[in-house]
C-alpha cells in the first residue's frame, strides 16, 4: 500500500515568560538545503496561539485564538484578574519582512506578552507564497508566570 504525507510541519515546543519580549528567528530552507528567497518570492507568515478545545453552540469543537499575527483573526477578549478587559491580541505577533537568505523573525513586545495569561496553549506558524499556504511549525506554547509585573 502506498502512502503520501503532505504534512511537513515540524514540531517545536516554545516556553516563554509572561511580560518578557518574545523573539524567534527562523532560517527556512528547501529540501536541498538552499535558503528560501523570502523577500523576492513574496512570502507571508501567520502565527496563531490557541487555547483549550471548547464545544461550540453548533456542536463543533474549536480552539479559541488567544493571540495572532493577523489583524483579521478573531481573538478572545482576554480578562484580567479583576475581570476587566485586557483586549484581544490580534496583531500581537509581528513577522519581519524576511530575507533572501531564508531568515524571518517573529516578535512580540513585552507589553503584548504581559497580556498573555500564564498557561499551556498550542500554536502554529504558516507560510504563504502566491496562493499556497503551508504550516511549517507547530507545537505547545507555554507561558510561564512572571512575578515582576
Amino acid at each position: 500500500m502506498a502512502k503520501v504525507n503532505l504534512d511537513i510541519a515540524e514540531k517545536l515546543d516554545i516556553t516563554c515568560r509572561r511580560g518578557d519580549s518574545f523573539s524567534l528567528s527562523l532560517t527556512l530552507k528547501d529540501s536541498t538545503g538552499t535558503a528560501l528567497q523570502l523577500l523576492t518570492d513574496g512570502y507571508e507568515f501567520l502565527m496563531d496561539v490557541k487555547g483549550a478545545k471548547a464545544l461550540q453552540a453548533d456542536g463543533t469543537v474549536e480552539r479559541t485564538v488567544i493571540a495572532s499575527s493577523s489583524n483579521s483573526a478573531s481573538t478572545t477578549d482576554l480578562k484580567g484578574a479583576d475581570g476587566s478587559s485586557l483586549g484581544a491580541l490580534s496583531n500581537g505577533f509581528v513577522f519581519s519582512a524576511g530575507t533572501d537568505a531564508g531568515l524571518v523573525t517573529v516578535t512580540a513586545t513585552a507589553e503584548v506578552m504581559k497580556l498573555l495569561p500564564p498557561g499551556r496553549y498550542v500554536y502554529d506558524i504558516q507560510q504563504k507564497v502566491s496562493e499556497t499556504v503551508t504550516t511549517i511549525l507547530r507545537g505547545s506554547f507555554k507561558v510561564n508566570e512572571d512575578i515582576s509585573d
